[in-house]
């Protein structure tokens, strides 16, 4: 068994499965579950444990990384809901697949594996557009929501990503014209998916990250500043004029405004602005250390009995029943000040991984960019597809920055 093992798991095996990896994941939850597993299997036949250790602990950024997940987990010990602890463990289990990948790909690959990933985004767009054109029906969704794999506001941030990373290419000057045309009618029809699908949170995240990968190509200058105006003034006037869903949303997060104004906090902005207010009474109570990783439910409810801050009953049961739809709120809540910390010094971390190739470097800061945007209004590293889309970039983006 082991003879088999470590025969399959050369290196050509190793590009191979990286490669159908970043194919299948924005198309199957099996999928994803294989090659974790997959992957694991691997780095454990291959038996070069102490290279990838030295490796690692050459990677500030995996240092960041594992100090922030051995905290989370820790946090477990002053749980109480052992059972909602073990599941979000077993979420931020799935990151074990980061170093092994980091430390596994090899630089020649990484730009396939991008271009995997956006193959099969392409496969999920083409499904995505017969849905919205009721040319088929899938999983009994058509044109009313068309996601086909994924909660609509997770698809919207795999569309943003996907698409800042085609823009990414054609602002630079590495490719000819010839190449640059399937790369922009591609990026079209990207957008105009991200603008159908109904995910807010990846519109907000891709007009943010339009303004960076703008920056990025042409400084912060005046040039800089009208191409983000044209480009985003041509976007959003396009998108509104010609498509009902788009339109239908952005009214609706207009009226969400006017209504938060108002005091009526029970609207998508509205509950998400009470969860800030709930875990500031959270902190206040647990402020070092958090409730711990499995409290966060028990934790809004213990905060509410105190002081509801005259919430309306919708809002209050909300409040006390789901996560807090925002990953800075929940690691807050969950793992205190310390725990926040060592979050924020793990993103700037890998913000800052000195990557010489230009284009790995634009998709490793874009890529991040969208992620900790969205993270802004979804508790993106709780949920399977938004955690091991993380998990692509920081892989990609760890690899790139090692000097192999």
């Amino acid at each position: 068994m082991i003879k088999f093992f470590t025969q399959f798991s050369s290196d050509k095996f190793f590009y191979y499965s990286s490669l159908a990896f970043a194919f299948t994941l924005p198309l199957s939850r099996a999928a994803v579950s294989f090659f974790v597993l997959l992957f694991i299997v691997l780095f454990i036949a291959r038996r070069d444990y102490l290279k990838a250790w030295q490796s690692i602990k050459s990677s500030r950024a995996l240092v960041a990384m594992g100090a922030f997940i051995a905290f989370m987990f820790a946090s477990a010990l002053w749980s109480s809901q052992t059972h909602e602890a073990l599941n979000q463990i077993r979420l931020y289990s799935y990151w074990i697949i980061i170093p092994i990948l980091a430390v596994s790909l090899k630089k020649e690959w990484l730009p396939h594996i991008i271009t995997a990933f956006i193959c099969g985004m392409f496969v999920s767009e083409i499904i995505a557009y017969g849905m919205y054109f009721e040319l088929w029906t899938f999983k009994g969704h058509g044109s009313d929501y068309p996601s086909p794999f994924m909660f609509h506001i997770h698809y919207s941030i795999f569309l943003a990503t996907t698409a800042i990373i085609l823009l990414s290419r054609i602002l630079s000057d590495r490719y000819t014209w010839r190449i640059k045309l399937p790369m922009l009618l591609f990026f079209l029809t990207s957008t105009g998916n991200l603008m159908i699908s109904t995910g807010r949170t990846g519109q907000l995240a891709f007009l943010i990250a339009i303004a960076v990968a703008v920056i990025i190509h042409y400084r912060l200058t005046i040039k800089s500043f009208l191409i983000f105006v044209i480009l985003s003034s041509v976007l959003f006037i396009g998108a509104y004029n010609t498509v009902d869903l788009f339109q239908k949303r952005f009214d609706q997060a207009v009226s969400d405004i006017h209504q938060f104004q108002e005091g009526n906090l029970n609207t998508s902005l509205g509950l998400r602005a009470a969860f800030w207010i709930v875990t500031y009474d959270i902190i206040r109570e647990h402020p070092l250390v958090g409730a711990g990783i499995g409290d966060y439910e028990p934790a809004a409810i213990e905060a509410l009995a105190k002081d509801n801050h005259g919430f309306n009953p919708e809002t209050i049961e909300w409040c006390q029943s789901h996560d807090f739809h925002n990953q800075y709120l929940m690691i807050l809540g969950q793992g205190g000040i310390i725990g926040f910390a060592l979050m924020i010094w793990m993103l700037i971390e890998l913000f800052k991984l000195k990557i010489k190739d230009p284009e790995l470097k634009e998709f490793s800061v874009l890529g991040l960019t969208v992620f900790v945007i969205s993270a802004l209004s979804e508790s993106l590293w709780t949920l399977q597809f938004p955690i091991i889309l993380f998990i692509l970039i920081v892989s990609i983006s760890v690899s790139a920055s090692h000097s192999k």
